[in-house]
Parts: structure tokens; sequence; C-alpha cells
């Protein structure tokens, strides 16, 4: 597809050139101008001859700065559009990954690989036969498809990504060892209501980004229910220092955080984008919020507001579960509509 913010390619320049000579025909000036835009328009690309009898659906990254589990969900809804076309999908999560680490995690320079297995037995694309290019365009037209636009989500979107995790995802066995280790050390065999407080950013109130779930409405709610049921611990999952400091206030002993987890202290800055000495820190900060998710997928209930952590840990327990949260508390208190955009943000 012809990107004119980059520079002026070979590509272009016959593709230009076919214009000039060509605009007299009607069907290639409606290719040019509907088909670029219409998902259904797919432009193969050949590499070489291996994976020939199948077309591979290269799935990079999204970018545009967005967080891991707002990553995952992109992946997962461009997973659903080539599961739908008969395409074989092929994840890598190259340099726009946000947790992207330039010297690689164990050898491995595909940032989707660091936590989680294959999704295929592509390996890559560099020799494939076939190739289509993952695009903005097919994420819009599942959305449309499911009824879905942003944190706005159906049932049926719901449904149909919960059934492309069961399809396709699978922690590696370095990530599930840690995933593991942590829930027995934390929790072991106490029933556990997990919380989810999102702060930093999203007190900013980007333009269709949920409206700021305030952490005293979630203590009501947590209040409420250790009235009423038998839960033993409270798991706190946050980004932000200030509130393990305010539940332990209010929980005391009941409380279980990750003491290691990267938490920003005063700031509105989302720690995604946080800097630190620490080796590895990107993928550390990938990891800790994969660590959370497991969390608040194992836990026995859930309250938190409208964010993709939730959102994907709830579609992760639909498919690996056979049974639903005994509670589930989501606080929402619909969208903001501003001209605060995040991708404009700088981060």
């Amino acid at each position: 597809m012809i990107n004119l913010k980059k520079e002026f390619t070979e590509e272009m320049k016959s593709f230009w050139h076919q214009c000039r000579v060509r605009r007299g025909e009607e069907e290639f000036r409606h290719l040019v101008m509907e088909g670029y835009h219409n998902p259904n328009f797919l432009e193969l690309q050949s590499f070489g001859n291996e994976y020939k009898g199948a077309i591979v659906y290269h799935i990079g990254a999204y970018g545009c700065s967005v967080g891991f589990f707002a990553e995952f969900l992109f992946t997962l809804i461009r997973l659903y559009f080539a599961t739908e076309r008969g395409f074989v999908p092929y994840v890598e999560w190259g340099k726009d990954f946000l947790y992207y680490e330039t010297e690689g995690v164990d050898n491995n320079y595909n940032g989707f690989l660091y936590y989680f297995e294959p999704v295929s037995e592509v390996s890559n694309v560099q020799q494939a036969a076939y190739v289509l290019e993952a695009t903005d365009d097919h994420i819009h037209d599942v959305q449309n498809q499911l009824n879905t636009h942003g944190y706005a989500v159906s049932d049926d979107y719901m449904n149909a990504l919960s059934r492309m995790v069961q399809k396709y995802i699978r922690y590696n066995q370095k990530t599930l060892t840690y995933l593991e280790k942590g829930y027995e050390t934390l929790i072991g065999n106490k029933k556990a209501l997990a919380v989810h407080f999102r702060g930093t950013d999203y007190r900013r109130q980007y333009n269709n980004h949920p409206v700021f779930v305030t952490i005293e409405q979630e203590i009501e709610k947590v209040r409420e229910l250790l009235n009423t049921k038998a839960y033993e611990v409270v798991f706190l999952a946050t980004d932000e220092q200030e509130a393990v400091e305010i539940f332990k206030r209010e929980f005391g002993d009941a409380v279980r955080v990750f003491e290691d987890t990267w938490r920003a202290k005063g700031e509105d800055e989302s720690v995604a984008y946080s800097h630190s000495e620490r080796d590895k820190h990107h993928y550390l900060l990938g990891l800790e919020v994969v660590r959370d998710q497991y969390m608040l997928t194992r836990c026995e209930g859930l309250i938190g507001g409208v964010s993709n952590l939730t959102l994907s840990a709830r579609m992760m327990r639909k498919a690996w579960y056979e049974k639903d949260y005994e509670d589930l508390v989501i606080i929402n208190h619909d969208l903001c509509h501003n001209q605060r955009n995040f991708c404009d943000a700088t981060h």
C-alpha cells in the first residue's frame, strides 16, 4: 500500500507511472480510488518459495505507543481476520512494540515471543511465497463486523476474541513458570478478590478512553464484597504506588501486591513510557503487566474499571476456565469525548 509520508521509493514511482499510463481505464481508476481502502482488497507479496500453498498473514506491532494489552487486543482482532479467511497467521512484534528490547531477550528479537508461543508453524516471512501484511483497515473491518469501537465492546466481540485466545494464545514456558510461581507465592490456596486500579495517564482523560474511575469508588466495591462474601485476600494490580499505600491502610494484611512491580510515584505518565537502568526494563514492564493479567484471570472475583487489561483478563478466563467469576464488577462511566487524542500525545 502506498504511503505518501514515506520516501519516494521505486515502488511509488512505478505506481504513479501506472496512474499516468492507465488513467483512462475505468477498472484501474476504481482500484486506485476504492481498492486500497477496502479490507477485502488483498495485496500479496512474494519473497521466496517457503510455505507454498498458504497465505501467510503477517501481524506486526500496531505501534502508536499503545500499551501491552492494547497491542494484544489488536493482535487478537487481526488473528480473527486471518482465521475467518483461512490465512496462516504469523505474529511479529518488532521495533514499534513499546516493550521491545533492541538487544533482544534470550536471543529472540520478536517481542511477541518474549511472552507467548508462536501462533503457527511459520517462523518468518523472509522467504515466504505469499505474504499479506495486516493493516488498520482489517482491524476496522472486524470491529464493524462485531459492533465494537474502541472500549465500547459487544458480546459478539468478547466471544470472538475469546475464541482467538483459546485457539492461539499460550504463554511460553519461561513466562508460565514465572506466572505460576507468582500466584502460588502471593495467593496460594486462598480465595482471592482481584482489583485493578488504573491511574497515571488515565487521569488525562483522552478522547474515546474510559472516564477515570477513582480509587474511592473501587474501595467501596471491595468493602461491599469483603463484607458479604468469603474472600480471604485482595490482590491489587495497579500502576501507582500511592494506590498500594491507600489499599493497605484500608484493608491491612488482606492486601496482596507484587512489591517488585514498577509503579509510578506521583506522575500522570504511564509506566509503559518509563526509563530505568535495570536490565531489560521494557521487557520486564511487559512481563509485570502480563503477571497482573494472569492474577486477574485466576482470582475468583474481579473489580476494576474499563481497561484493556481487565478486558483481556476476562477474555482469557472465558477461554481457559470452565467457570465465570463469582463476582465481576466493572465500573463503567462511559467514554470521554474531547479533543485530547492519545496518538497525538508526546510520550
